[in-house]
């Protein structure tokens, strides 16, 4: 992992700055084909360098509120800044990991190939990677500790081992809002201990880590933060403190 110090964008240390915060205003989003209501009046601010966590129950509004941060889904009213402007005019500063449901895993592509994919934002249409880029690319690999994979297909991959690679990528765009839609499905116990340390450390370098996220248990463990939601917000601030058994009971009845 890169030193404490640096404000990512690995070697570009700055002294002098200060924490860029995400702010989420009265956000609402409705549902493409029926319009309805998919989450309503959603409100909250955090600073990069934290881990939040996403929780409520199934269809409470998770992979809508991801969906809207990471501009896949229009906002229907309310405003999402990065550093007091909209999030969605940097787009390059954020990155989206989907569910590995969602992702193709036939499609022949080695895990570099996939990692190099991050610095296509960069690159535009006619540059190709460079000495630059491959250095970012080999530090992405080298930090998710997957140099040894780098020539694999991603069909080749452990659940555990497609995270990071995903991961990589993130890093080689050098995102600053990492957001990850249900990364821990499929992990057994010790892929859920080992992903939720790396996310607390790739937080702690200077990224700000938003994630969908199922075990009240062990949520305190891995988040700094909980944003408890049922279609409209319920609760956000320290994890321990939002996931309390009434706000628990608010947001999965009586038993949770």
């Amino acid at each position: 992992m890169v030193s404490h110090q640096d404000h990512i964008c690995w070697g570009k240390a700055d002294p002098n700055h200060h924490p860029h915060e995400l702010q989420v205003c009265r956000l609402s989003a409705a549902y493409p084909r029926s319009q309805r209501p998919a989450i309503t009046g959603i409100s909250f601010s955090i600073h990069c360098g934290h881990t939040l966590a996403v929780m409520g129950p199934n269809g409470a509004g998770k992979s809508t509120l991801l969906n809207v941060l990471a501009g896949m889904m229009p906002i229907a009213d309310g405003q999402v800044l990065w550093d007091g402007r909209p999030l969605h005019d940097t787009r390059r500063e954020v990155a989206w990991l989907p569910q590995r449901s969602m992702v193709d895993h036939s499609f022949p592509i080695t895990v570099r190939r996939l990692v190099e994919m991050g610095r296509y934002p960069a690159l535009g249409c006619w540059r190709s990677i460079g000495e630059h880029d491959v250095s970012i690319v080999d530090k992405a690999l080298r930090t998710l500790q997957i140099e040894a994979l780098q020539h694999r297909q991603i069909a080749e991959l452990s659940g555990g081992q497609l995270q990071r690679a995903f991961l990589a990528r993130a890093l080689a765009q050098e995102a600053h809002i990492l957001l990850l839609d249900e990364p821990f499905t499929g992990l057994d116990d010790p892929g859920v201990r080992a992903l939720g340390i790396l996310l607390g450390e790739l937080a702690r370098e200077g990224r700000l880590v938003v994630a969908s996220y199922h075990d009240v248990k062990s949520a305190s463990e891995y988040f700094d933060d909980t944003l408890l939601l049922n279609r409209e917000q319920l609760a956000f601030g320290k994890s321990a403190e939002v996931l309390s058994s009434h706000n628990l009971n608010r947001a999965y009845g009586a038993v949770h």
